[in-house]
């Protein structure tokens, strides 16, 4: 049976950004072009911990991890919490997920509610080849920016929506090891203008070709957020992240998103 896994955040370890970014010099080059590439079925992941071959380049690394994302529609629920650094919760919603990335183009649907189950927002996202993540609300209402956070937390939907992986400019960073593994380092760059975010900084497992970490880095180079796995589980032969957390710089507060239930319900049993 295959093996695919199922990315849907984009995450990092506060530890590994050791490494400042430059400033964009005056004159920056135009932007290449949105990467177009899709979710597929591939070969199985390496679970032995087994290490391939360095990236000859940034376009065919996020290839690589585009092409590890599912194709069949995955269902997730849980809850998002944010909270101080001392546990005080500010904000708590259930939170549930509806991601179909191998329609063209592909697309999601997030709807959050509160403890009563009354619904505080749903947002459907649209991958446009040409516009990047395009987000509207099924009510009518105002649709939010990528940019912007989810109900006042600390994740944006450039998180939720797994954009980063299809940034543009990407370009090979160096390595570094995470959790006794190989990782390399990209940055890309942001479609649009984008507050506080001239580019982001993604740790790669070298033999899963999954992104495992990232921090979002301003003109300056500074960090601005930091998001990073908390665990990870096999469901149904396929990886998919259970908990996470998010944290905007300098604010005393994290969110932490955290899924109860992973189901594909378009997948087919497995042969005998």
């Amino acid at each position: 049976m295959r093996t695919h896994t199922y990315l849907l955040v984009l995450l990092a370890v506060p530890a590994l950004a050791q490494d400042a970014v430059p400033p964009p010099s005056a004159e920056p080059a135009p932007a290449a072009p949105l990467l177009d590439v899709r979710p597929g079925a591939v070969s199985p992941l390496d679970d032995s911990g087994g290490e391939t071959g360095a990236p000859t380049s940034g376009e065919e690394l996020l290839a690589a991890c585009v092409a590890r994302m599912p194709a069949e529609r995955v269902l997730l629920s849980g809850h998002l919490n944010m909270r101080k650094a001392y546990g005080v919760t500010l904000r708590e919603f259930d939170f549930a997920v509806d991601a179909r990335l191998g329609d063209d183009p592909p697309r999601l649907r997030y709807d959050l509610t509160d403890a009563a189950g009354s619904n505080q927002l749903s947002v459907a996202a649209v991958r446009d080849p040409a516009r990047g993540l395009v987000l509207s609300r099924p009510d009518g209402g105002p649709a939010p920016r990528p940019s912007d956070s989810v109900l006042g937390t600390d994740l944006s939907w450039f998180d939720v929506g797994i954009d980063f992986v299809w940034w543009r400019d990407p370009r090979l960073a160096g390595t570094d090891r995470l959790k006794g593994r190989t990782c390399d380092l990209l940055e890309v760059t942001p479609p649009d203008p984008t507050p506080d975010c001239a580019k982001a900084r993604l740790w790669i497992d070298r033999a899963q070709k999954v992104v495992m970490q990232a921090v979002q880095l301003d003109g300056m180079g500074r960090e601005r957020r930091r998001l990073w796995i908390r665990a990870t589980q096999k469901v149904e032969g396929r990886w998919v992240f259970k908990d996470l957390e998010v944290e905007t710089i300098g604010t005393g507060h994290r969110t932490r998103l955290h899924f109860d239930d992973v189901s594909f319900p378009d997948s087919r049993p497995a042969a005998e």
